[in-house]
């Protein structure tokens, strides 16, 4: 209904915003008086787009049962598609079984011609890829802190700009930089350079970051940004807000001081640049008792997948208890007790918290995994520069998450490393490798080099490396060499390192039929093909003596039809089939409300959104009421079916409802006893072509498929230089061509061009009734005027 609205406004506006000015000499409501003048042209004009909305509405109609056809034969009458019935697939023996003692070792798959040209006698080996294990569990196996002060009573002073976050405007948009927990904020050009890695990782699109937009530096213990003008390309560069008030650590704006009450310019990042300041320790760090920092903190730990609270008590029970009993408590109501252990190492500021898993008669449980995951203030978790000293996401497994150096890998310490580390796989050399990078981002590394022919996991639950070849069977190798490669694995064989299985063929004898050979086919995986069928062999069976197999009970292979597939695609074209039928009806019978006409300009303008939508819905439906061209779809849908005796024998036929109004019905009981009876007859009743005899009459009208064909393609038919005949009246965008060239667009065309001739011809009445009523504004401002002079003339 929009396009109505829209020509419709065009007239409205050109009525209402006459040229000039009137009634100032005579008072006359000029304006008025020229649309009423004007409304015989006007409304000839709303007739014609009512017209035009009319056809509008039934092209819309049309494409969406040109689109419900077109849709069908994609599906089921079309031979790219898996479900087509115009075809002989889905009628034919397709579902391949594995027949004798070890049929259950071999599954099969693909052509079944050929199904009963061989036999399997025996499976010698099966094939599997190189792969190697560590040999011990890689990690320490310690969920523990670093060293620090621990004492309930004393103070702890923390860094607190780590963890933080602002939000940055660029343009339009918002960006949100986070700083890490851990980093070094100690000075002002500490935080610029942590800061400046940050907008780093921040991408705005078009392959830049916000740290290309942003520079971050210093001018003493002054924080200074400033924009880079060519990246900047003029875009607007501000702060917007903060998370645990960063702007002011940041020295931005005062502690306390609200985004809303500054002067915007002190926010506005430009090339001169936004000096914040002085970033003083006060602004930096956070003092408090032990007590204080943990008193009421809820931490989330996992144990062995599951996940629960524990909230520690108040400043006074802390200094009471201790961090050990307080932690210890919460776990043992958690997890049970003798679960996990709790316990706190070292003297003065080089006490460790660590956490074990046991098992509840005290001995150490290697098998459990316990993880700290967060808690409830983001100051408590973390690197040294946190209150606990351990970090979020720290478990007595390998830690992904954090720097391989802090990951807790066994292996790893800087003297293994050395000055120049490498890593090298199958002879090729992962490179990028860095201290900096996490677990998982060196695994990932690893795993996306080119020409490695590896994939290496980390199993949380064993706390080892597993490495598979990528290249199948005996061709596979893992070798690995360097510094890198002791360190993350340890040496091949040795305690700490990893031990490596050998790639391995699968050997399968096979005897074809027709000969007495058995022929030994070697394979690098266990799946290949086998003349056409894809095998899949899942387990070793038969006697084998000097590598020869000499007794077996063979798997031989028989074809037969997937009645189940068959049955759903038949079912499923008749729900389409039904839904076309009942859209077709719907159209068809849906009588038109003549209370309701195409709204105008004017109408739409004093009704609301949802009442022009509700008004459109009544005012567009039957406009294809009684249509011929869609009687005659009807009427052949209708009797696709009807009096085929076979299709009916095969549990196809047509409703006795009359209000389903020639819907098919489908017994799927019925059709697949018939299906599995006479494969070949069903396939006739759906794909058999038309027949005509020596003088041209149809002896029969061909299969179900082939006879909707036939009418697709008759109203709906997108190929050819003629289109079908509901194409070639709406148009279709499955036929591109005729989106502009259609017989409804061509009347809308032309309705288009006698509305530019009246609009012509309203404009033209318009300009003759403002140089009409103009003239009498001059006339009677003159006649105002001489009317004044000779009263003051006699006055005087």
């Amino acid at each position: 209904m929009a396009a109505i609205g829209g020509l419709s406004s065009s007239v409205t506006n050109s009525a209402s915003s006459i040229r000039g000015y009137g009634g100032l000499a005579s008072g006359l409501d000029r304006d008025s008086l020229i649309e009423s003048m004007t409304a015989g042209t006007t409304n000839k004009i709303y007739k014609q787009q009512q017209a035009k909305q009319k056809l509008e509405w039934q092209q819309t109609a049309l494409r969406g049962i040109t689109e419900k056809l077109y849709n069908f034969s994609q599906k089921y009458m079309s031979y790219t598609s898996k479900e087509n019935l115009l075809g002989s697939t889905l009628f034919s023996p397709s579902k391949i079984n594995a027949l004798g003692k070890y049929g259950s070792l071999v599954s099969v798959t693909g052509s079944s011609a050929m199904a009963g040209s061989m036999s399997i006698l025996g499976v010698k080996q099966l094939a599997h890829n190189a792969s190697a294990i560590s040999k011990n569990p890689v990690s320490k196996q310690d969920l523990s802190g670093v060293g620090t002060d621990l004492d309930m009573s004393h103070d702890k002073t923390i860094n607190v700009i780590g963890g933080s976050s602002l939000t940055i405007t660029y343009g339009t948009k918002n960006y949100t930089v986070s700083l890490p927990e851990d980093g070094d904020y100690s000075s002002a050009e500490k935080i610029a350079e942590a800061l400046q890695k940050a907008m780093d990782e921040v991408s705005v699109g078009e392959g830049k970051t916000l740290g290309d937009v942003i520079k971050a530096s210093h001018d003493g213990e002054k924080l200074v940004l400033k924009t880079d003008e060519k990246a900047a390309a003029g875009n607007t560069v501000k702060l917007r807000a903060d998370s645990n008030d960063l702007l002011y650590k940041l020295g931005f704006k005062k502690e306390g001081e609200s985004l809303d009450d500054m002067d915007e310019s002190k926010l506005i990042i430009t090339k001169d640049g936004l000096t914040g300041a002085e970033i003083t320790d006060e602004m930096k760090t956070d003092t408090k008792k032990m007590s204080e920092w943990l008193a009421g903190q809820e931490f989330s730990f996992t144990y062995n997948g599951k996940t629960e609270k524990i909230k520690l008590g108040t400043a006074e029970e802390l200094e009471k208890k201790g961090l050990e009993k307080s932690f210890q408590e919460g776990l043992d109501k958690a997890f049970g007790r003798g679960r996990v252990e709790v316990n706190i190492t070292g003297s003065g500021s080089d006490q460790k918290l660590s956490f074990k898993t046991v098992t509840p008669d005290g001995a150490d449980d290697k098998s459990s995994i316990i993880a700290i995951n967060s808690a409830s203030d983001r100051n408590i978790l973390g690197g040294e520069n946190s209150v606990l000293g351990i970090r979020a996401g720290s478990s007595n497994r390998l830690n992904q998450e954090c720097s391989i150096m802090e990951s807790g890998l066994k292996n790893m310490r800087d003297d293994v490393l050395g000055k120049d580390p490498k890593l090298v796989i199958n002879g090729v050399e992962v490179e990028g490798l860095s201290k900096d990078d996490s677990l998982r981002e060196i695994i990932n590394k690893i795993n996306n080099t080119e020409g490695i022919g590896v994939k290496v996991s980390y199993q949380a639950n064993t706390d080892k490396f597993v490495i598979n070849s990528t290249v199948d069977g005996a061709s596979g190798q893992i070798d690995i060499k360097g510094e890198w490669g002791n360190a993350l694995f340890g040496g091949k064989d040795s305690e700490n390192g990893y031990v490596v299985e050998k790639g391995q063929d699968a050997i399968v004898s096979v005897k074809y039929d027709g000969s007495d050979e058995v022929v030994d086919l070697v394979r690098g995986s266990n799946t290949f093909d086998l003349n056409g069928m894809n095998v899949t062999v899942k387990g070793t069976f038969g006697e084998y003596k000097d590598g020869k197999v000499t007794n077996s009970d063979p798997v031989t292979f028989e074809a037969e039809m997937d009645a189940d597939k068959t049955v759903e695609t038949v079912k499923g074209m008749v729900d389409a089939f039904n839904e076309i039928l009942e859209l077709v009806n719907k159209e068809l019978t849906t009588k038109p409300n003549r209370n309701y006409a195409p709204l105008t300009g004017p109408q739409e303008e004093e009704m609301s959104e949802s009442e022009i939508e509700k008004w459109n819905e009544k005012a567009s439906a039957g406009t294809l009421f009684n249509d011929n061209d869609l009687r005659g779809l009807a009427s052949s849908l209708r009797f696709l079916v009807s009096g085929d005796s076979t299709l009916r024998d095969m549990g196809i036929s047509v409703s006795t409802s009359y209000s389903d109004n020639g819907k098919i019905v489908f017994d799927e009981e019925k059709f697949r006893k018939a299906l599995e009876a006479d494969p070949e007859k069903v396939r006739k009743a759906f794909t058999a072509p038309a027949e005509k005899d020596a003088n041209g009459d149809v002896v029969s009208k061909g299969g179900l498929m082939v006879r909707l064909q036939e009418i697709n393609n008759k109203y709906a038919g997108m190929t050819g230089s003629t289109k079908g005949i509901l194409v070639e009246r709406a148009g279709s965008p499955f036929a591109p061509t005729t989106i502009l060239q259609n017989e409804l667009q061509k009347q809308m065309d032309s309705i288009d061009d006698v509305i530019e001739g009246l609009q012509d011809k309203l404009k033209m009445e318009q300009d003759r009734y403002i140089s009409q009523f103009t003239s009498l504004e001059m006339l009677i401002s003159q006649m105002n005027s001489q009317s004044s002079w000779l009263a003051s003339a006699f006055g005087s």
